[in-house]
């Protein structure tokens, strides 16, 4: 077996304070929340957003492609992509490498390699233990994690919004703290305000002056009496019944908190109604087309840097790619009509198909045909496309 290269520390320490010396990782809101990491995802609309774009990217598996003259072969993935790590598989690397970005505009993957310098692990590494520094002609990038230099050929840099000449990305929870951060006071407030007992459901008023014994008297009773019944009240001397409603205030921070579930979805770029938000005008007629939006604009930029990124680790004539029909798979009405219009325009072979669905092939499945009219789809006297026809055979199955 070849002899790895020195392996980062992997694991997080929460009792070390790495984040007041690795980068900058919290910062005040104007409500006086502190955001960092832990906070926003203390935000129920942070943590859906951000659990979204990883799952959706991570979900699509891994291919392999080698480019052979006009040809696309698939092939197996490399060892490194394979079987990232002992302690994680394909998808948890691709999964933390788009939270990360998501959280921090920033993913770091350090490459790990044997003693031939062949890649054999891909590391996620946390961006609060990571700084980037620029080298002595400020034409290049440094890493260091927990103080120790990486070479630049062993570090991935994934960056989300990044301006011109910037070492490292935009952190998006840190550029919009102010939102994430009236969230939190807001939760906040109103845990505090359900934890001290909020506001009772109605009074009971009187004009008379009542001793403390009277006026608990008067309470039990009154309890007693109507708790989950609807006898008629009888009130006297001057006694008056009011109910307590909801405030115009508090009816506007419900309000409010809605806003900023709509706020968040703009910032990670998410159709609202995947938050959960109502009354967004979605309907079963145009929800496929935003889910179809949610890949073109949100998804594929951030699938196409991994994509990039990981072919690094392959050899040089292979790229990385995610198989997307996972994602953009449709109902099987309408999937089986792609299918078929994809076999007969010679675009799939029918075991490629029968692959994608899971079901097993037959042969003569991996010829690939071209139904003309008049001609059957598939197999027959049709002649298979990239193959010459014999002489004697009748062209489209039309006999002379």
């Amino acid at each position: 077996m070849s002899i790895l290269a020195r392996r980062p520390q992997q694991f997080n320490q929460y009792g070390t304070n790495v984040t007041t010396t690795y980068g900058n990782a919290s910062m005040l809101s104007a409500a006086g929340e502190r955001i960092d990491e832990y906070s926003a995802l203390g935000v129920s609309a942070v943590l859906a957003a951000v659990s979204l774009l990883a799952d959706s990217v991570a979900a699509m598996p891994l291919r392999c492609y080698s480019t052979q003259g006009a040809q696309r072969v698939s092939v197996d993935l490399p060892e490194a992509l394979a079987k990232p790590s002992p302690e994680m598989s394909t998808f948890e690397l691709v999964h933390q490498a788009v939270a990360s970005m998501s959280l921090h505009g920033n993913a770091y993957i350090n490459i790990v390699r044997d003693s031939f310098g062949d890649p054999v692990e891909l590391i996620p590494l946390h961006p609060y233990q990571m700084q980037v520094l620029p080298n002595k002609d400020m034409t290049a990038r440094r890493y260091l994690h927990l103080g120790n230099e990486i070479p630049n050929e062993d570090m991935i840099h994934l960056r989300w919004f990044t301006p011109p000449q910037s070492l490292v990305g935009v952190s998006p929870i840190l550029q919009q703290r102010t939102i994430i951060g009236l969230s939190i006071a807001m939760d906040r407030h109103l845990a505090q305000w359900y934890g001290d007992g909020g506001t009772p459901s109605s009074v009971l008023e009187t004009e008379s002056k009542l001793s403390p014994d009277a006026a608990e008297i008067l309470r039990n009773t009154w309890e007693d009496t109507h708790r989950r019944r609807r006898r008629p009240a009888v009130l006297t001397d001057g006694l008056k019944w009011r109910p307590i409603s909801a405030s115009a205030a508090d009816m506007e921070m419900n309000a409010t908190r809605l806003a900023v579930i709509g706020d968040v979805a703009r910032i990670f770029r998410i159709p609202p109604h995947l938050l959960g938000v109502k009354g967004d005008g979605q309907t079963y007629a145009n929800v496929e087309q935003a889910s179809l939006n949610f890949w073109v604009h949100t998804l594929s930029p951030l699938a196409r840097r991994i994509e990039v990124a990981l072919s690094r680790v392959a050899p040089a004539d292979v790229n990385v790619n995610f198989d997307t029909s996972v994602l953009l798979r449709v109902d099987a009405m309408q999937r089986y009509r792609i299918h078929q219009l994809a076999i007969g325009s010679g675009i799939k072979s029918p075991n490629e198909v029968r692959l994608e669905e899971g079901l097993n092939p037959y042969d003569g499945g991996d010829s690939f045909v071209l139904a003309l009219p008049g001609a059957p789809m598939a197999g027959g006297m049709t002649p298979v496309l990239g193959e010459n026809p014999e002489p004697d055979m009748p062209i489209a199955g039309v006999q002379d």
